[in-house]
């Protein structure tokens, strides 16, 4: 029996496929929009061959699909009108932001549904794996390699995942730039913001490593409000914008983590004088 089939389109020249430990010994038909497509997508994956039937993943165990969001809910209906023994397939999601529920038709007649994705910054060599047991195990085999690992997660909350990720990356890059562009207006060279910067963040993850929230420190934590009035409002008269930006944090983190946020909000005057006025 041939390991794994795939359904793929769209953006395949990035995908972790490509990547993915003797992947011409575990990937047999491939099939696209068109034999054409197939066959360009086997040929930039250095493994498979190219098929024009579904008919043709029948002796596959693993069906990989790799399609564009939209274009799920079809190719789900078109799988399931394949006369298959569902309950001996296991379909992966690949290179997708959408969770296992979009596959729950086909679970729904048996088959093993997941999800499998790639964790930013670790080069292909950790993934998550989210769906029902059997996929999970069954994504574990199909990247398994020297030093690869796949963690799991439950199944539904592949959302939930982007988000933590997106606190790692997309939110936490403009609290590096804001830290960088406040350093230089003290008059601070760039490259010397940016070290300042850099060793300061560092230094936050391995204490949050070693003691998590209790690695909490600063005038936040103390709830010093006269400290934290000063930097608003120098903030303010160099960028109103940023002055904002520290408000709005400061507020949301003191909820966070639990304090009392009213000896913060009694600082928004400084953070939106204008506002305050009127």
């Amino acid at each position: 029996m041939v390991y794994a089939a795939l359904l793929a389109a769209g953006k395949t020249r990035d995908s972790f496929l490509r990547r993915v430990p003797r992947l011409d010994v575990k990937l047999g038909p491939v099939r696209s929009t068109s034999f054409r497509l197939a066959s360009r997508i086997s040929n930039l994956l250095g493994a498979g061959y190219p098929v024009g039937h579904l008919n043709d993943f029948a002796s596959c165990r693993v069906i990989l699909v790799s399609m564009p969001e939209s274009w799920l809910p079809s190719i789900v209906d078109e799988l399931l009108e394949a006369p298959w023994d569902w309950k001996a397939k296991t379909v992966l999601l690949c290179n997708s932001e959408s969770d296992s529920s979009v596959l729950d038709k086909l679970a729904f007649v048996g088959a093993a549904t997941g999800s499998l994705t790639p964790v930013e910054g670790f080069d292909d060599r950790l993934f998550v794996a989210e769906g029902q047991s059997k996929a999970i195990r069954m994504a574990r085999i199909f990247v398994g390699g020297p030093d690869v690992r796949v963690i799991s997660m439950e199944p539904g909350r592949k959302a939930l995942y982007s988000a933590g990720i997106n606190f790692a990356t997309g939110l936490a890059l403009p609290l590096l730039a804001a830290s960088v562009e406040t350093l230089r207006a003290c008059g601070i060279h760039h490259n010397e913001a940016q070290m300042i910067a850099d060793r300061l963040f560092q230094r936050t993850l391995r204490s949050y490593m070693k003691a998590g929230r209790r690695a909490w420190e600063g005038p936040l934590l103390v709830q010093d409000q006269q400290a934290i009035r000063r930097q608003v409002q120098a903030l303010f008269l160099t960028s109103p914008q940023l002055a904002g930006y520290f408000y709005e944090n400061a507020l949301q983190i003191a909820q966070l983590f639990k304090q009392d946020a009213k000896w913060l909000s009694e600082l928004e005057e400084d953070a939106y004088p204008k506002a305050a006025s009127q």
